[in-house]
């Protein structure tokens, strides 16, 4: 029996039927038996999270544009139809075809949170594919692993077959058909490993390594067990953004998502250098699409999916230096469509204060900005000298504009914190908000999210411990007892999920070990509160002779070898070392958007060679028919 005939009777017993069927507008479905190479794009989270996540919607594009090719999309179900689908045998399936998890050739994670690793397994699990590397066979698809989940992959080197670095939609067309290829001529796993592995030098195969400890079991490397194999893995990544493949039609869901809009990256990288952003690192080095091009992928978005809102996708759009060209030239194109344009997570800069008078037509969304820290020390510290003034400028605006709420993304936690930085986040909420009384006459609506601090694999902080859960939670009750406006909402994040998300990001072998022990005492869906069992996971590294909160808290001396030393992500281990003394010594390091060159281990000749021709493509004039 088909498997859309066996899952039928199970949906009226789910809270969200819509997530398991499929069929959706713009879903590609292709005859198999005429095609060479099959992949099932896996995001590990449910439907509602997965869908709106951009980057598996250009390999998504990329892929289903060859011929010969496919990719489907999976997710982890919901607990609910999760269990149903194992008390009933029935495998984890494609939207597209419903076809079993285990009949593809590859099955390609995007791994972009640590408390999504516990998912990875589940979905493994529930596809009815071992979930340890060593126990598969021929029969079985590789697990392909990418994302920024990859740069910190030892906490599931027992898992994966195969990490692929960097920018996807370089990669994924030749990986699959040389895969699907050798997997036809019958090659064995460990043979085809060590083949691509040799001929491609953005993967790293972790089965075909093995760790080095010294006699106090203190981690001091890899070594390969085959000879050949590269001892340093490289990131592929797009030179041109301009001219890369864009998902113009993507699927358009059958429920409301976290992000029901069109994402028009207008950018990637950044080099402003943050000490505490993984992403700033791992994108480098910095790319740009032109305002034309931006233009004329949302008028043909919109032609293929009718939804209304475009955000402007990077990392900080308030950066990107043809803001307002863009912005201008989208809104003439949409005048009259009631398309709102929406800019998240903005840098605070002097641009801040245009930005709310850009957007004259359409629909306002809530402004989001992120100054991460309040006071000019800690800023110093984490290397973001913004201003005050221009935060305060710029949502002063945005309330003359119309704008009526404002939501700030603040941390807490950072290395040498003290409680003068803790007030200062209640201070700049309540200011914002008594800034919107001003304009309006009545008080703005704020909400302050706290998020803690968690060193990441490939930043200045790598080497820094979290701060204990009991100071976390102190902190947090400082935070909720030093407001006094009602308009201002204090948000936390929960300390313990932090704690756990913390040693996974820097975690090794051992620790992936641990990982498959929380899984099977029933940890998953650990990024949602509802589901995160701190218990779980406290057993799971005691039973392995680990505690959780040391490992979160140490310190790891400079000259200690790192789980991801391995991996070349761009920014090197010299330069990293060296921002990091920095941050302890207050010195801030300049940015390299203008000719100054940090010399931070991204190929300087690829950085000045992109901000020089950036110009000649990005001011192009702009053609105006409407969509």
């Amino acid at each position: 029996m088909p498997i859309s005939d066996r899952i039928a009777p199970l949906l009226s017993q789910v809270k969200s039927p819509a997530w398991y069927i499929g069929g959706e507008v713009n879903s590609i479905r292709k005859d198999k038996d005429k095609l060479r190479g099959r992949i099932a794009l896996v995001y590990p989270d449910c439907y509602d999270v997965g869908m709106s996540h951009y980057g598996l919607k250009i390999l998504y594009h990329v892929v289903n544009g060859e011929p010969d090719l496919c990719a489907e999309r999976a997710y982890a179900p919901w607990p609910d139809f999760g269990e149903l689908l194992r008390a009933n045998g029935i495998p984890l399936y494609s939207l597209e075809s419903h076809s079993p998890l285990h009949e593809f050739d590859v099955l390609g994670f995007t791994i972009q949170s640590e408390l999504t690793l516990t998912n990875v397994l589940y979905v493994l699990d529930l596809a009815q594919i071992p979930l340890l590397s060593v126990e598969r066979d021929t029969r079985h698809p590789l697990v392909v692993a990418g994302g920024a989940g990859a740069y910190g992959p030892e906490v599931l080197a027992d898992v994966v077959d195969l990490f692929a670095l960097g920018d996807g939609e370089e990669m994924v067309v030749p990986l699959l058909r040389d895969i699907a290829e050798r997997r036809r001529r019958g090659q064995d796993r460990r043979s085809i490993l060590i083949d691509l592995v040799r001929r491609y030098p953005f993967l790293y195969a972790p089965s075909l390594y093995g760790e080095v400890r010294g006699a106090d079991g203190t981690y001091q490397g890899l070594k390969p067990s085959v000879d050949g194999l590269p001892t340093r893995i490289r990131s592929a990544y797009v030179y041109d953004l301009e001219n890369a493949p864009f998902p113009t039609a993507p699927v358009v869901p059958h429920t409301q998502i976290v992000h029901d809009r069109i994402a028009l990256e207008v950018m990637r990288g950044c080099v402003h250098g943050c000490r505490f952003c993984q992403a700033g690192m791992l994108t480098r080095p910095w790319r740009v699409r032109s305002p034309r091009k931006l233009e004329e992928l949302a008028a043909e978005s919109y032609r293929n999916t009718g939804i209304e809102e475009i955000s402007l996708l990077s990392l900080s759009t308030s950066d990107y230096p043809y803001l307002k060209q863009a912005v201008d030239g989208i809104s003439e194109r949409f005048k009259g469509c009631n398309v709102g344009i929406s800019l998240p997570s903005l840098r605070v800069n002097q641009q801040l204060r245009l930005l709310p008078s850009l957007q004259k037509e359409g629909r306002r969304a809530g402004l989001t900005l992120a100054p991460e820290v309040a006071t000019d020390r800690l800023r110093r510290k984490v290397n973001k000298p913004i201003h005050n003034e221009d935060l305060y400028a710029g949502v002063r605006e945005a309330f003359k504009n119309g704008w009526r709420s404002c939501k700030l993304y603040f941390m807490l936690g950072i290395p040498d914190e003290i409680e003068t930085d803790l007030d200062g986040i209640v201070e700049m909420g309540e200011t914002v908000s008594r800034i919107g009384k001003e304009v309006t006459g009545h008080p703005a609506a704020v909400t302050v999210s706290v998020s803690t601090f968690v060193p990441k694999p490939f930043t200045p902080y790598q080497w820094d411990g979290m701060i204990p859960l009991a100071e976390i939670r102190a902190r947090q009750d400082r935070l909720r007892a030093r407001r006094r406006m009602k308009s201002v909402t204090i948000k936390c994040h929960d300390a313990r999920e932090s704690l756990v998300e913390g040693v996974l990001a820097r975690g090794d072998r051992r620790v992936g070990r641990v990982l498959l022990d929380a899984y099977r005492l029933g940890a998953i869906y650990d990024g949602w509160r509802e589901r995160f069992r701190f218990d779980l996971w406290q057993r799971a590294f005691t039973g392995h002779g680990l505690d959780l909160e040391a490992l979160a808290t140490r310190t790891i001396p400079y000259e200690e070898a790192l789980p991801w030393d391995h991996l070349d992500a761009g920014p090197s281990r010299e330069f990293l070392l060296e921002d990091s003394k920095k941050a302890r010594a207050e010195r801030t390091t300049e940015n390299c958007f203008g000719e100054r060159c940090n010399r931070c281990g991204v190929d300087a000749r690829d950085c000045f060679d992109l901000k020089h021709a950036m110009p000649k493509v990005a001011l192009a004039p702009a053609p105006a028919p409407a969509p």
